[in-house]
C-alpha cells in the first residue's frame, strides 16, 4: 500500500477511535484510559507498516497523531479528577433518613447538564430499592411490609351473653392464620426541600384504603418544615413507630384502649421543629381520629370503649410532641433520632442514647372535649440492651351526653419494656402494661386490663425480615376485642394469647 494512502487511513481512522472515547464520557474512566492505549498501539501498527523510504513523511505524521494521543491523555486525567470528586453512584449506597414520619432520601450523583441521562436506580439496605434521578433531586421508593401470623387465643369462664366477634360462653379456644397486615408504600423527595409518604393497607378484615398520605417542606437555613395531608396523631411514640420496627408481634393493650389505638390518623398542618437535642411537631387538624373524612364530616370514635368515648363528632384538635435528646450526642455521622424512629430495638445502635418525649392532643365536640397526653423515655446501649417505659392517659370533659353519661372521667396506665441483644440474631424481651378506664364509662366492662407479654425476636435480615415468637397472659381479660393483638373480648377472666409471626418488609 502507498505511504501517503496509509497515513491518511491511518488519520481516518484515529479521528474515528477519537470519536468515540470523547462519547465514553458517561461510561467508566477505566475504559476510557483503556480506549487510549487500544489507540496507543494502534498508531505503532500504522507506523511499524509504513515503508522506510516514507520515513521522514511518516515522522511529519506521526508528530501530528502523537500531538492528538497527547490531548486525549489530557481530556481523561480531567475526567478522572471529575470523577474522584463526585463519585459514580452505583459504587456507594446512599445516605438516608429512614424515619417513618421523614422519609426523605438525599443521594448525590453526578450529572451531566450538557446531555440528558437516564434515572438511577439501586438497592440501599437501610431503606430498600430507590429510583434516583441523575441530580439526585429526586428520589422514589416503593415498599411493603406483610405480617404472617398464627394466633392462639385461649378464655376462661366466659360468662353467658358475653359478646364479642366470638360469643361463646365457658371455656372457648381459638387458632388459626392470618395476614394481619399487607401495607403499600410510596415515599421518597420531590426536590432535597420536599419529602412525600404515603401508604395503603390492606389489613386482615379491612378492605382496602388509604392510611397517611403527606409532604413536608424544609425551608432552607432553619430548623423548620411544613408539614400537610394525613398521618398519625403524633403524640405518642409506640404508634408513631413503623408496624414494621415493633418489638413484640404487635404494640401494647394499654396503646391500644389508651393511646393510637382511639386517636388513629389526623388530618391537617403541622409545623415541624428539628435541630441539635430538640425536635417537636405543632398540629393543627379536624381533631382526633379524622382519618378519610369530608372537610365538613368529624371523626371520633363515640360510645366506644376508651379514652376518646363520648367526644364525637368532633370538630377540630390541636396536638403537639416534643422529643429531647437527653443522653447522647447528635453528629454530622451519627443522629441518635434516626435510631429512636427505628424501633425499640438496640440493633445498629452505636452510641449510648435516652430520648425523653411528651405530646398532647386536645380535641373539642361541640361542648365535650378531651385532652390526650403522654410522657415517655427510650434508652439504649450499643451492649444491646434497651428500655422504653411510657404513661398515657386522658382527661375528658363530657357535659353533654354523646354516648356516655355526662360527667368528668380521667383514664391512665402505663408500659414497661426491657430487652437484650444477642449478638446481632437474637433479642428477648418482656412487657407489661397496665389500664385504667374510667368507671362506669361503659356498662358491663372491667375497669382495668393487664397484659404480661414475654417473647423473642430472630432477625434473620434486619428488621426486614424477622420471626417473632411471644406469649401474653391477661388476668382480666380483654373489655373488648382487639384482632391485631390477637386478644378477644373476656372482661373479667383470665386469658392467655400465643402469637408467632413472620414479617418480610422492604
Amino acid at each position: 500500500m502507498a505511504p501517503a494512502i496509509l497515513r491518511k487511513k491511518a488519520i481516518v481512522n484515529l479521528k474515528f477511535i477519537a470519536k468515540n472515547i470523547i462519547a465514553m464520557k458517561t461510561c467508566s474512566i477505566g475504559g476510557m484510559t483503556f480506549a487510549c492505549a487500544l489507540l496507543t498501539m494502534f498508531l505503532s501498527t500504522q507506523v511499524v507498516h509504513a515503508d522506510a523510504a516514507t520515513q521522514p513523511a511518516a515522522d511529519s505524521s506521526n508528530a501530528a497523531l502523537q500531538q492528538k494521543v497527547q490531548t486525549l491523555e489530557a481530556r481523561v486525567e480531567k475526567l478522572e479528577s471529575n470523577e474522584s470528586a463526585n463519585p459514580s453512584p452505583i459504587s456507594s449506597a446512599p445516605t438516608t433518613n429512614p424515619s417513618a414520619n421523614n422519609p426523605g432520601i438525599r443521594t448525590e450523583f453526578l450529572a451531566d447538564e450538557q446531555e440528558p441521562q437516564e434515572a438511577m436506580s439501586g438497592y440501599n439496605p437501610s431503606v430498600g430499592f430507590v429510583l434516583t434521578s441523575p441530580d439526585g433531586k429526586f428520589t422514589f421508593h416503593p415498599g411493603m411490609v406483610i405480617d404472617f401470623r398464627n394466633m392462639t387465643d385461649y378464655r376462661t369462664q366466659i360468662p353467658k351473653g358475653g359478646g364479642g366477634e366470638v360469643d361463646h360462653t365457658g371455656f372457648d379456644t381459638q387458632n388459626g392464620f392470618d395476614i394481619t397486615r399487607f401495607r403499600i408504600i410510596f415515599s421518597g423527595q420531590y426536590t432535597p426541600e420536599f419529602t412525600y409518604y404515603v401508604q395503603f393497607q390492606d389489613d386482615q378484615g379491612q378492605g382496602f384504603g388509604l392510611l397517611d398520605a403527606y409532604g413536608s417542606y424544609h425551608f432552607d437555613d432553619t430548623p423548620f418544615s411544613l408539614k400537610a395531608g394525613q398521618w398519625k396523631d403524633p403524640v405518642w411514640h409506640e404508634r408513631n413507630l413503623s408496624e414494621a420496627v415493633q418489638m413484640a408481634v404487635d404494640r401494647s393493650l394499654v396503646e391500644d384502649l389508651l393511646g393510637g389505638g382511639q386517636t388513629g390518623r389526623i388530618q391537617g398542618v403541622g409545623l415541624v421543629y428539628d435541630e441539635g437535642r430538640l425536635r417537636s411537631q405543632t398540629v393543627i387538624h379536624d381533631g382526633y381520629d379524622s382519618i378519610n373524612t369530608k372537610f365538613f364530616a368529624s371523626g371520633g370514635i363515640g360510645a366506644g370503649v376508651g379514652d376518646g368515648a363520648g367526644v364525637t363528632p368532633d370538630n377540630f384538635g390541636v396536638s403537639e410532641r416534643a422529643d429531647f435528646l437527653a443522653v447522647g450526642d447528635r453528629t454530622d455521622d451519627y443522629n441518635p433520632f434516626t435510631q429512636y424512629d427505628n424501633g425499640f430495638s438496640a440493633l445498629g445502635v452505636k452510641e449510648t442514647y435516652l430520648v425523653i418525649g411528651a405530646g398532647a392532643d386536645y380535641s373539642q365536640a361541640g361542648a365535650n372535649s378531651v385532652l390526650f397526653h403522654s410522657v415517655d423515655a427510650q434508652f439504649d446501649m450499643p451492649s444491646g440492651f434497651s428500655a422504653f417505659a411510657a404513661y398515657l392517659a386522658s382527661y375528658r370533659a363530657l357535659p353533654t351526653n354523646q354516648g356516655i353519661a355526662p360527667g368528668h372521667y380521667y383514664d391512665s396506665g402505663f408500659e414497661l419494656q426491657l430487652a437484650q441483644l444477642i449478638g446481632r440474631k437474637f433479642e428477648p424481651f418482656v412487657r407489661y402494661d397496665y389500664s385504667y378506664l374510667a368507671a362506669k364509662t361503659v356498662p358491663g366492662l372491667t375497669d382495668r386490663a393487664e397484659e404480661f407479654t414475654v417473647g423473642g425476636n430472630c432477625y434473620i435480615y434486619r428488621q426486614n425480615l424477622k420471626f417473632t415468637l411471644d406469649g401474653s397472659w391477661l388476668p382480666e381479660g380483654v373489655p373488648t376485642d382487639v384482632d391485631a393483638l390477637g386478644e378477644l373480648k373476656d372482661s373479667g377472666h383470665t386469658e392467655l394469647v400465643v402469637r408467632a409471626q413472620i414479617q418480610l418488609a422492604i
